[in-house]
């Protein structure tokens, strides 16, 4: 799958906008073959200054064995869309290896990067995560994502809420 495929399929996502206010959300998160691990409920919210053109953004995970993870990301896209409709984005968390890098395209955005996610049992673990967005109308979007440590680990997804 590329983000090229998805430049003429609407309706458009914009990153900034869609994420600019309060989300409510809920998800699943599978083994690599398949099994449920956990379920969770996510809350967000974010604020995006047109004048810095950045998006900060503050995600918490509520699992539904009592784990609590908060991500806070500022996400800055990195000009105008190129000539193929993509646009290109870069992020920052403060357990992200380096930084995130995103494209989008039409309703979709691929998302990349590597975070230290911690455990239940306070420690953490180094992950690849490979996540991909699609808006369905201004309200919904739905987001799966693999992970992966050094092979691939398991799967989430992700249903989200425009309140």
């Amino acid at each position: 799958m590329k983000i090229e495929d998805f430049r003429d399929r609407g309706p458009a996502l914009v990153v900034e906008r869609f994420f600019d206010g309060e989300l409510e959300g809920h998800g699943l998160a599978l083994s690599r073959f398949g099994s449920l691990q956990r379920l969770f409920f996510v809350r967000a919210r974010g604020r995006f200054d047109p004048a810095e053109g950045v998006l900060h953004l503050t995600e918490t995970y509520t699992y539904d064995d009592g784990q609590v993870d908060e991500l806070h990301w500022t996400i800055r896209r990195d000009g105008a869309a190129d000539e193929d409709g993509v646009a290109s984005y870069e992020g920052e968390e403060v357990r992200v290896a380096g930084a995130a890098v995103g494209r989008q395209a039409g309703n979709a955005f691929h998302w990349k990067y590597k975070r230290n996610v911690p455990d239940s049992e306070g420690g953490e673990s180094l992950l690849s995560f490979d996540d991909w967005f699609w808006l369905q109308d201004e309200r919904s979007l739905v987001v799966q994502a693999t992970i992966s440590k050094i092979v691939e680990i398991g799967t989430m997804t992700v249903f989200y809420r425009r309140l």
